[in-house]
């Protein structure tokens, strides 16, 4: 009796073993080699993770000493979006999806529901968070760029980089991944990509409008988060991660889905 009651509890713990070990061996893996070229590019390139980084390192360098040419370039691009909202309600709103207090709520709702299902999902998760949240404060205390003059919202510190864009970059990015690994359909991978791409756009265009950023530092923003993102991508797939999930005995061998 007692056993039973044991193994019970363990099943209604860990769930179907099978299915979970389906689900989160699959993390481990990366995308489906036939999956759309860009989508692989995107999220399993070394390459491209190599070219974020010098993008990022670039673009810093340049708004660190904040040359004329490049307001030149910003100050109309940012009066142009800037007359694109009138109270500034909506880009409001919509600049919400950016908002790191979002994102460490939700890291932290991940990283509890992960824990005893792939461990080190759940830390990459919580490294993933933390990175950009520190990144952001970094990097704006050390630039100290001023900001665009009289923002829609209430502002603090320094201009770059933008720490909503990170956000919404590194909190959506996982989308693709998280519906790949979950549902092992190509189908809910491109969703995953296109609910990506709406809300990095708009979170992005609403951080301009409002005036709180220039273009380029969400352009350069959305590299770093890209950066941290595939970063912790890597790190997912290393035989690290996939030793300490295999530990709790949730991993099986499985076949990929054709839908």
């Amino acid at each position: 009796m007692y056993m039973a009651t044991g193994a019970m509890r363990r099943g209604s713990c860990h769930g179907d073993t099978s299915a979970v070990g389906t689900t989160f061996g699959r993390i481990h893996e990366g995308l489906p080699p036939d999956s759309p070229w860009l989508f692989r590019v995107l999220l399993g390139s070394r390459a491209f993770l190599i070219t974020t980084v010098v993008i990022t390192v670039v673009f810093g360098a340049v708004t660190t000493s904040n040359p004329e040419w490049l307001l030149a370039v910003d100050e109309p691009v940012s009066e142009w979006f800037r007359g694109l909202i009138e109270d500034g309600g909506f880009a409001t709103l919509v600049t919400h999806l950016g908002s790191p207090n979002l994102a460490v709520a939700l890291g932290a709702i991940g990283v509890v529901a992960l824990w005893r299902r792939c461990r080190a999902s759940a830390i990459t998760l919580a490294l993933l968070v933390a990175s950009a949240a520190v990144t952001d404060i970094v990097l704006k205390v050390i630039v100290n760029r001023p900001r665009p003059a009289n923002p829609v919202v209430a502002t603090a510190l320094s201009s770059f980089p933008s720490g909503h864009v990170i956000h919404v970059v590194v909190m959506f990015g996982l989308i693709p991944i998280l519906l790949w690994t979950v549902t092992n359909s190509r189908a809910y991978l491109k969703v995953g990509f296109a609910v990506f791409g709406v809300a990095v756009v708009s979170v992005a265009v609403s951080r301009v409008a409002l005036g709180v950023h220039w273009p380029s530092d969400v352009v350069a923003s959305f590299f770093l988060g890209a950066s941290l993102l595939l970063g912790a991508q890597s790190l997912i797939r290393s035989a690290w991660a996939a030793d300490r999930c295999k530990t709790l005995d949730l991993h099986i061998n499985h076949g990929i889905s054709t839908s």
